[in-house]
């Protein structure tokens, strides 16, 4: 072989060596840093409620008035029984040190999902987590209107919300 072919091989060799070590540092950093979490104007998808058509002139108000939730508990995994109460503020789950509760499994990432209230009603949000956010039985890929007591499982963890 001619120097000029080694030389040109020698290159790409390290070209591709300087690739793996930027993508690397890329994976690193997004497990570390995680997702960054911005507010949204727009009100959050949310489920169709059923129930009786209204005629006009009915009021809007529901006919019973339902409490919001006040705690999110750990029903499942390592930290069974562990309650945060809700105060209006997001809740940040996943494992790094700075979410407002710290899930230490393989299968959650840095910052997994966020719950948050908006107009009243508990909201849950997959941070583009590896493993999904999964409310019942169904994984969410947008921001999902939450039940009291409905299981929602990050990683190994099952979580509630709870009166």
């Amino acid at each position: 072989m001619s120097a000029v072919v080694i030389a040109l091989l020698r290159f790409g060799f390290l070209a591709l060596l300087w690739i793996f070590v930027f993508f690397v540092l890329l994976t690193i950093k997004n497990d570390v840093f995680g997702t960054r979490v911005s507010t949204r104007g727009a009100r959050p998808t949310t489920s169709k409620r059923s129930g009786p058509a209204r005629r006009s002139g009915q009021s809007t108000a529901r006919a019973t008035p339902q409490r919001t939730a006040e705690h999110l508990v750990v029903s499942g995994g390592s930290l069974t029984g562990t309650t945060i109460p809700l105060s209006g503020a997001s809740v940040t789950v996943g494992r790094s040190p700075d979410s407002a509760l710290v899930l230490d499994d393989d299968y959650t990432s840095a910052r997994h999902a966020r719950f948050f209230n908006n107009a009243g009603d508990w909201f849950v949000e997959d941070l583009n987590s590896t493993n999904g956010t999964w409310v019942g039985r169904e994984r969410i890929y947008q921001p999902t209107r939450l039940a009291s007591g409905v299981p929602i499982t990050i990683g190994e963890s099952t979580l509630e919300l709870r009166r």
